[in-house]
């Protein structure tokens, strides 16, 4: 789907766009899942899960699993990934969605200002079964159980509620990575751990690309195709803290890059090119050295004789 595609199927509007997210759900999938592959997928899943409860689309519009796969970039007939969004699957038993037929038709603000839900199981049953008319019966959908309880079963303390040690990505951000085939879950996941990590580090995330795959639980192989494309349409600034690199050089010199997640109108449809490393051989490396050298050499202050102390 393109981007006007998914914002008209899943009816976006503006004040829509908010979506906050535990920081915690990078380690909890990378512990929990096999294939790292699919640590994206269940990011994304869960986070579009949270968008369309938050803003009460079940009811109002036609959109089951089948449907959110398409929007994820798989096709409905696709079961490789099923295992994340079944029932009592990966998600379910990690504690981060539940299965249910009831959902809510709208919200509003309480006399202390905290978010509510009006439930479809609060309704007459006759308007129950206006709203679920064009429903099959094996319809369910997933609640976020994070973003109403996170650390305590009676506390409302989730995402819903608070926003304390929570990343929040526009959901504007989701739909153009959905709508690149380059970019997709992958590319997603990756320019909001980024994004997340540029909250904690004052806006520039410092990390060695093979550790910022271990980090996020995706082979290195796998995350640079999506690293250079998020670069390619400006998501991702990319910084580089040395002027080359050196294979054969001391690993001690070795600088790692930094990254730098845009907001959405710095982003670019077109590929853009962006400036890479240098790489230079290890004769041409120890010549640089040696001329640094040389030059530091050369400025060393020369004390007389007689200014010396005795």
């Amino acid at each position: 789907m393109n981007y006007q595609e998914i914002a008209s199927t899943l009816q976006f509007y503006k004040n829509e766009s908010d979506v906050s997210i535990p920081n915690e759900i990078f380690e909890d999938l990378k512990d929990n899942m096999k294939k790292g592959s699919h640590i994206p997928v269940a990011y994304s899943y869960y986070y579009v899960v949270n968008w369309l409860y938050r803003h009460c689309k079940y009811g109002n519009i036609d959109i089951d699993i089948n449907k959110i796969k398409e929007i994820l970039g798989y096709n409905k007939g696709t079961r490789t990934v099923d295992y994340i969004f079944k029932k009592d699957g990966l998600l379910d038993t990690m504690g981060y969605t539940e299965t249910t037929k009831d959902f809510p038709l709208s919200w509003g603000l309480d006399d202390r200002n905290n978010l509510h839900f009006n439930m479809l199981s609060e309704e007459e049953k006759d308007d129950q079964v206006e709203y679920t008319k064009h429903m099959s019966r094996k319809y369910s959908i997933k609640r976020p159980i994070k973003a109403f309880n996170r650390h305590d079963d009676e506390v409302e303390d989730g995402t819903f509620h608070e926003r304390d040690n929570t990343h929040l990505i526009p959901f504007e951000v989701f739909m153009y990575c959905m709508s690149n085939e380059k970019i997709g879950c992958t590319g997603f996941y990756l320019y909001s751990y980024i994004k997340m990590k540029n909250q904690h580090f004052n806006g520039k995330y410092t990390c060695p690309m093979d550790g910022l795959a271990e980090h996020i639980g995706i082979p290195s192989s796998t995350m640079k195709p999506f690293l250079s494309a998020l670069r390619k349409h400006n998501l991702i600034e990319g910084i580089h803290n040395m002027e080359y690199f050196c294979f054969g050089a001391d690993k001690n010199s070795r600088k790692a890059n930094s990254y730098i997640a845009n907001e959405i109108d710095l982003f670019s449809d077109e590929e853009v090119e962006f400036e890479k490393l240098r790489f230079i051989s290890l004769k041409e490396h120890r010549q640089i050295q040696e001329d640094k050298q040389k030059e530091l050499d050369g400025e060393r202050i020369q004390i007389p004789l007689e200014d010396l102390p005795f």
